[in-house]
């Protein structure tokens, strides 16, 4: 990080006005783009948390930031200097704090140590930065060019944090959070001691795209064994009052602005893939009792509990399984493992008023929201068929999701991008082409065995 916050500002003073004259270079490939849709994706930034910064597969990571939403809708616009804090194989994820290892990768469809399954068992572990001694967890970056960029990233949304760390968080040790990515992302104090916010609005942004509160959410409803979790989701009020001032500051610098409301986070695969019955470690089908019923799970009290995928390896310790039947030791679920009926019925109360706020205050702004909710609900709710595909929910075979069972693949990056198009194009007077789908599905045959 070499460059001062002197430097930093007279950067973005040059690459304003040097934008608007390479602008006006042609260049440009595939489907035309008007001057003026250059222009409004030209200086397009980014803000939010876990979703909008490309997160999938449990990390952050170059090889899926680069399709992660934001990105493929910088490039469909022909905006290929949307600059991202990419990193290095493995990246830094859900594994990085204990210094496991970085993106998780699906092993194997079905588990080779159990040969006679007749439902596929998969094997998802973390890439261990054991099998890649070159990467630096404290300098995770691609590209010294990427690290030492002397601007803010366009892409400056961090995973893991909430919505007040977007104004007050300038490091690590100075948020809410602490999410390691906060530093990664904002690279203080040598960018000026800047927060998120600061740093967007000192970019003199064209275009602001602002999906925040996710984690807000998050934080509380997931087990991660490790690192930042919420007693509670942060309240209503709290977030209304954050994301109120994060969009009455952007609209001073006079961008177009589209915010993301919030999903149902509980119908991602992460809290659905693991049974609530005991599952014969054999066949790996639901094992039955003496009346051909499926054995239930001890620790669970309500049809309505969910079980969260950490569960899988309590339950091949013998947690959940009454005593007497494979391994069970007759101990019930550990509770960090499960969102009771309470705690999902709260985490549906505050998605919902979110988006509650959310409409409010864009709605008197009269700033754009793109629907998330509504998409995530039909992905969950019979799918969302396109090019003879049908994505779902399904965890790894559905499509949509990464195989962390939160953040969405690649392809659902696209499908998110093309919402996003959808709405700024409708309420900016753009015309920008979608992300064709079934190219990208070709393009992305091969990308898990990738590094």
């Amino acid at each position: 990080m070499k460059y001062t916050i002197l430097t930093f500002l007279a950067a973005i003073t040059l690459f304003v006005l040097s934008t608007s004259c390479q602008l006006e270079e042609p260049g440009f490939s595939g489907t035309s783009v008007s001057q003026y849709e250059q222009n409004l994706f030209s200086r397009m930034v980014a803000l939010g948390d876990n979703y909008i910064a490309g997160y999938q597969n449990g990390a952050l990571v170059a090889k899926y930031q680069q399709y992660g939403f934001a990105n493929l809708m910088a490039l469909q616009a022909k905006n290929n200097n949307f600059k991202q804090p990419l990193l290095a194989y493995p990246g830094l994820g859900s594994e990085s704090l204990s210094g496991i290892g970085g993106v998780l990768e699906l092993k194997y469809i079905d588990n080779p140590e159990t040969p006679n399954t007749i439902n596929p068992d998969p094997v998802i572990r973390p890439v261990l930065f054991s099998d890649y001694p070159d990467f630096n967890i404290n300098d995770p970056f691609i590209a010294d060019s990427i690290r030492d960029y002397p601007l803010p990233y366009n892409n400056l949304a961090i995973p893991g944090i909430l919505t007040e760390d977007i104004l007050i968080a300038t490091e690590k040790i100075y948020s809410i959070s602490q999410s390691p990515l906060i530093d990664v992302v904002l690279r203080n104090p040598a960018a000026g001691n800047l927060t998120a916010l600061q740093q967007a609005m000192v970019y003199q942004p064209s275009l602001v795209t602002l999906w925040t509160g996710t984690y807000d959410i998050l934080a509380y409803a997931i087990f991660t064994g490790q690192g930042f979790s919420l007693d509670e989701p942060t309240p209503v009020d709290e977030f209304e009052q954050h994301f109120t001032s994060i969009v009455d500051s952007l609209l001073k610098t006079q961008a177009a602005i589209a915010v993301g409301n919030i999903p149902d986070v509980t119908l991602a695969p992460y809290f659905h893939a693991v049974p609530k019955v005991v599952i014969d470690t054999v066949t790996n089908t639901p094992l039955l009792d003496e009346n051909n019923n499926p054995i239930p799970l001890i620790g669970l009290d309500s049809e309505d509990d969910l079980l969260m995928f950490p569960a899988k390896q309590a339950i091949a310790e013998g947690y959940g399984i009454p005593q007497g039947i494979q391994n069970g030791n007759g101990e019930p679920i550990p509770e960090e493992f499960i969102l009771d009926a309470e705690e999902v019925t709260l985490v549906k109360q505050t998605v919902n008023g979110y988006n509650d706020a959310i409409e409010s205050v864009c709605g008197i702004r009269d700033i754009p929201v793109v629907d998330m909710y509504d998409l995530f609900n039909t992905i969950s709710n019979g799918g969302y068929t396109l090019a003879g595909f049908t994505f779902t929910d399904d965890f790894i075979t559905g499509g949509f999701y990464s195989i962390d069972g939160i953040h969405p693949s690649p392809m659902g990056q696209a499908l998110i991008a093309n919402r996003w198009l959808d709405v700024i194009g409708s309420n900016y007077q753009a015309s920008i082409p979608y992300v064709d789908i079934p190219q990208l599905m070709h393009e992305l045959e091969s990308y898990n065995t990738q590094p």
